[in-house]
């Protein structure tokens, strides 16, 4: 589930794969890189959830950019701060994993963001919120509003930035998504958070873009 931020400083909030706890990134730039901000959160709260074990990863077109991770790290206030050096602009996934919460190990869980750098344009014409808003209100199904997205991208009637795209078995569409589509059609989230779901889309291999 993806929620739209409770404070302004978060860029993006995402609960993790089995909705244990939510996390919430933004960034800080500065002359020589950027600060990567991490917060561990209790769902559906602002609250920061302490001690948590976790891994963090950053790539782009597959390639690492920050980690792979080896083992485990531990923050006890719940939050973290990572400067990375971005080479390029375009489209970077975050990959976060958690395996412990208070010192107490859990099954592995994952939160993953789509973090754009850079001055990567995007344009979207404001007629697809009243589509966005069908689908979300279950007007339009699944397939059409995905086959719908991918034409007006391959045909440049919409523009987002750079994606990789994915390959992937399963064709299911996380709630979340849909949730977006219906927040950014009530204005609710800006256009960044909406592509986000787009991009995660692609880069999962759901939406495939010629």
């Amino acid at each position: 589930m993806v929620y739209p931020a409770f404070a302004a400083e978060y860029d993006q909030i995402v609960s993790t794969s089995d909705e244990t706890l939510d996390v919430g990134i933004y960034t800080i730039e500065t002359e020589k890189t950027t600060l990567l901000k991490i917060e561990f959160l209790k769902p559906g709260t602002e609250k920061i959830q302490q001690h948590i074990d976790y891994r963090v990863s950053i790539t782009k077109d597959g390639d690492y950019v920050f980690g792979p991770m080896s083992r485990l790290l531990h923050t006890s206030p719940g939050s973290i701060t990572i400067p990375v050096e971005f080479s390029e602009n375009g489209a970077h996934i975050v990959h976060i994993e958690m395996e412990g919460i208070l010192f107490q190990p859990i099954p592995l869980e994952t939160a993953s963001f789509t973090l754009n750098i850079g001055q990567a344009e995007t344009s979207i014409p404001s007629w697809i919120k009243n589509n966005a808003g069908w689908w979300a209100d279950g007007q339009i199904d699944d397939g059409s509003f995905v086959s719908g997205i991918q034409w007006l991208i391959s045909n440049n009637v919409m523009t987002i930035p750079p994606t990789e795209q994915g390959t992937g078995s399963d064709d299911v569409i996380p709630g979340w998504i849909k949730n977006n589509a219906g927040w950014w059609a009530d204005g609710q989230i800006d256009d960044s958070s909406f592509v986000s779901g787009l991009q995660w889309l692609i880069s999962n291999g759901i939406m495939k873009i010629s």
